[in-house]
């Protein structure tokens, strides 16, 4: 039997930019003559690695009659002390025998995952980047051709829930509408239940969930677009921001804690978000690591790890 990479998704995972990871991979090992297949179960008796692509599926190797001698994942984020969302009870991963790397988006990641990994594991942390799909949003970009011409427009994208803490963006909202600016607070998804929009919109912020392209519309005439998340890793948004013409401000926390947003370069003090604002007036020109998002560069680094075994 030829031995493939074995490329295991979640059909059903509802994240906004997890399709564009599922493409982008594809694209790139079709790019670089991987053999592969890519499917929602992991093969009975798998022959070659198993790369996870996100922590929905990876029980189906407690459930393995066989499990694969080599098993790879992707974690999108690293729990860490901002999250609400940390259980203990999916870090099996971590201490299983087949573990044999784990693949990050950024460096200051790296120790995150590394402190997981019980003594004497041999799993590599390694730093890959996304693999992003650029294909809507040349589109996009083709078609509107955003220029340097600007609306008095911020956009805060993310997530409504803690992780990108909607109240900091309402508070932050209301200043740089004092000063102007008209402000849209635009989430991949649907606005959690017990956050009063409503009232957010009476009082002169826009709110909501966009298709991809009217998102990507929007931001091609924004003249900012900041992120208050917690823990984001490269923070997606803001790199489309970017290749719209919208000057991505992110945050900078402690070298050693979340967000690991370090590709943005500057970024503001999290602790004195009142820094985004002035970058916003003073029209602070901000440059991406835009390595981070090229697809050749992430399969360079995921066939690092695989390559032996297939």
């Amino acid at each position: 039997m030829m031995t493939v990479l074995h490329v295991v998704y979640d059909p059903h995972d509802p994240t906004a930019w997890y399709p564009n990871f599922l493409a982008g991979l594809r694209m790139g090992l079709d790019e670089a003559g991987v053999p592969y297949d890519y499917s929602p179960r992991m093969p009975e008796r798998p022959r070659g690695p198993v790369f996870f692509t996100r922590y929905t599926v990876q029980k189906q190797l407690l459930e393995a009659a066989e499990p694969p001698e080599h098993v790879i994942i992707h974690e999108h984020d690293i729990w860490n002390p901002f999250t609400n969302a940390y259980d203990p009870a999916d870090l099996w991963i971590y201490s299983h025998p087949s573990l044999a790397a784990i693949l990050v988006t950024n460096p200051s990641m790296v120790p995150w995952g590394e402190r997981y990994l019980p003594a004497g594991s041999r799993a590599q942390v390694v730093a890959a980047g996304f693999p992003y799909d650029h294909t809507l949003i040349n589109r996009v970009i083709a078609e509107l051709k955003p220029g340097p011409d600007r609306e008095r427009l911020v956009v805060f994208p993310g997530r409504l829930n803690e992780f990108y803490q909607p109240y900091l963006s309402v508070r932050m909202a209301f200043e740089l509408m004092d000063r102007g600016y008209r402000v849209f607070i635009a989430s991949p998804v649907d606005p959690l239940s017990y956050y009063p929009v409503e009232l957010w919109r009476q009082m002169g912020i826009e709110v909501g969930r966009l298709p991809h392209e009217d998102y990507y519309r929007l931001l091609a005439r924004a003249q900012a677009a900041i992120s208050v998340t917690t823990g984001g890793s490269l923070t997606l948004a803001l790199y489309e921001a970017y290749l719209l013409g919208a000057t991505p401000i992110a945050p900078a926390g402690r070298p050693d804690l979340p967000p690991w947003t370090e590709v943005y370069h500057p970024r503001y003090d999290a602790l004195n978000p009142r820094q985004a604002i002035e970058m916003v007036e003073q029209r602070v020109p901000v440059a991406v690591e835009c390595r981070w998002f090229d697809i050749g560069h992430y399969v360079e680094h995921l066939l690092a790890v695989a390559g032996p075994w297939l």
